[in-house]
């Protein structure tokens, strides 16, 4: 009889500890080749994954891009893994990505940034044109000239989507503003990068967004020489010039990551191409820099004028 509530106990605890074990819900990223320390968002998502593990039932694991021909591999070894949720990063993930979805259906997938039309895949996407509109208002608080600009890399929709919301942000400030915009014409062209913006700081610009891939480099180069401020969509950049950049326009991963674990926790989690904008907290300023840069009031008004766009006072046009 003893013998025989022993092992009724056994049982027990085992039926207990593999249904905990069946409650973990298994997570992985994968890099792109810009690797887990690159300061942007390979190690933003890694950091907040790892928050939101602390606070759920969560397992995670990473695997790093070191070439581009890696991203398969690294894709296809956590699914055949098993794990619940596998994320990548960026649109050079994209064919990877949907690689991987296709042959493993059951198994779900997140991009983020970028944009893969599979069932078993959610695509996270950014309104670009708020993202621009957020760093407006920025630049027209922080503007002594009254005379800013925006160079984006090549003139695409994408990035005119940057442009139409940056001067929507800085008109929304103040009309008086001047606005020049310009175009490197590619994303790999330090010397036209460097050349445009050394035009535009004997124009009297003294404040600059910009959108232009490895080109930005010439920018910043620039910034540093004609004490010309920035404002950059990558926190990396901050180190490049301190005491230039006024700050950076991020993505909201902490915010972003947790809500949808707790989607798929609760079952409320749908594989969709999504939009995030404002209106889903989706952005944040890198608030370390912008408090040594721009005052406690306006740093106030910033949170002002996103408050009147939410409201629907402030409206972005489709079009420049």
């Amino acid at each position: 009889m003893k013998f025989k509530i022993i092992s009724i106990l056994i049982l027990f605890l085992l039926l207990i500890s593999s249904a905990v074990s069946a409650q973990y819900l298994e997570v992985a990223l994968v890099s792109d080749v810009g690797g887990f320390k690159d300061r942007s968002y390979n190690q933003q998502l890694r950091n907040s994954l790892n928050k939101v593990a602390e606070s759920l039932n969560l397992k995670t694991a990473y695997r790093e891009s070191e070439l581009m021909t890696e991203y398969q591999d690294n894709l296809n070894y956590f699914a055949e893994n098993n794990f619940d949720l596998i994320w990548g990063v960026g649109f050079s993930m994209e064919q990877a990505v949907k690689e991987a979805a296709q042959m493993y259906p059951k198994t779900n997938f997140v991009l983020f940034d970028g944009i893969v039309e599979e069932e078993n895949v959610m695509s996270l996407t950014f309104n670009k044109k708020e993202e621009g509109f957020l760093a407006g208002v920025v630049a027209a608080l922080a503007s002594e000239n009254a005379k800013v600009s925006f160079i984006g890399g090549q003139k695409t929709e994408k990035i005119g989507h940057y442009q139409i919301g940056f001067e929507t942000g800085v008109k929304s400030v103040n009309s008086e503003i001047e606005i020049i915009s310009r175009y490197v014409g590619s994303f790999n062209d330090f010397s036209a990068a460097k050349e445009i913006s050394a035009e535009l700081a004997a124009e009297n610009v003294d404040l600059i967004f910009y959108a232009a891939g490895p080109s930005s480099r010439g920018i910043i180069e620039t910034a540093l020489e004609k004490n010309i401020k920035l404002i950059s969509l990558d926190a990396a950049d901050i180190e490049l010039a301190p005491n230039n950049m006024i700050t950076a326009v991020l993505k909201n991963t902490d915010h972003l990551v947790k809500m949808l674990i707790e989607n798929y926790s609760n079952d409320n989690y749908i594989n969709e191409i999504k939009e995030f904008g404002l209106a889903d907290n989706a952005f944040v300023l890198e608030q370390d820099q912008l408090s040594d840069m721009l005052s406690r009031e306006k740093r106030t008004k910033i949170e002002e004028y996103k408050q009147q766009f939410l409201a629907g006072e402030i409206e972005i046009p489709s079009a420049p």
